[in-house]
């Protein structure tokens, strides 16, 4: 009986090294970020969502960022350029400190691009230039398809489309999940339940969030914030220890990083910690 388990191949644990997050354009191909960068693309593209921005803001500002920092708020850069979009405090963005905060960087980053002429019909790399005055104003173009296919699954026009593989848990932090779901998903509400698992001997607790999506949307309307929901914490699964979720029938956990099952519409979407 020994021997099957002798022989067994070893299940494959990711490490952090190895770790990565992807969305899948429309022609098929797939755009990886690390975590990090998920992050970051997660919160420009939920600040468009908030601020009731057409999706194409979103594509504009991550293929800006992405030829800026990398999608990484660096505390660095040419000159005295700081953060996500390599903002300069001497040329009136803000401060030092305001500047290297994402959030701030991306409003005003917005507030700037409303202010350029027919700049959701003019190319992304044209409108990016606009607001950044760029040396190198041709590399914008080389992040459209990957800014897009983030853009377009971070604000739920596309389904189920961000995906992370990542290793496993090492704890998990279900009141700070709590508190920045509800500060940048306003739609929506968490309630947590702890759950006991009992395994051979030993018995582990998992906590168990029910995000309800609110009343009344058109099925459009419950995709989209479904999907803008979901991919926002799947791009903060590892900063919040997610190990799944389940979402208008659709599965997906940290370790597989791919979703499953056949979607159906649902009210609520299921986030399990580790």
């Amino acid at each position: 009986m020994l021997l099957p388990r002798l022989f067994a191949p070893k299940q494959y644990v990711r490490s952090a090294d190895d770790a990565y997050c992807a969305a899948i354009s429309s022609a098929g191909t797939q755009h990886t970020l690390s975590p990090e960068q998920a992050g970051n693309a997660a919160l420009i593209a939920n600040i468009a969502v908030n601020r009731g921005l057409p999706d194409h803001a979103a594509t504009v500002a991550i293929a800006t960022a992405m030829q800026e920092s990398r999608l990484t708020n660096l505390d660095h850069g040419d000159l005295d350029s700081l953060g996500l979009f390599q903002q300069r405090p001497s040329q009136g963005w803000g401060t030092a400190e305001q500047v290297s905060d994402p959030a701030y960087a991306t409003n005003i980053f917005y507030d700037h691009l409303m202010q350029v002429p027919d700049w959701q019909t003019i190319p992304v790399e044209d409108a990016a230039q606009e607001v950044q005055r760029s040396g190198y104003p041709d590399l914008y173009a080389n992040w459209d398809s990957m800014a897009h296919a983030w853009a377009s699954a971070l604000t739920g026009e596309v389904n189920a489309g961000i995906t992370c593989a990542l290793e496993p848990t090492n704890g998990s932090d279900a009141n700070g999940l709590i508190a920045a779901a509800t500060a940048a998903l306003p739609n929506v509400s968490i309630t947590k339940d702890t759950i006991n698992e009992d395994k051979h001997t030993s018995t582990t607790a998992s906590t168990e969030l029910a995000v309800a999506l609110p009343n009344g949307l058109s099925g459009t309307g419950q995709q989209r914030v479904c999907w803008q929901t979901t991919s926002w914490l799947v791009a903060h699964a590892r900063e919040y220890g997610i190990d799944s979720v389940t979402a208008n029938g659709m599965s997906w956990n940290r370790t597989d990083g791919t979703w499953t099952g056949e979607e159906t519409m649902q009210s609520t979407i299921i986030v399990t910690l580790g």
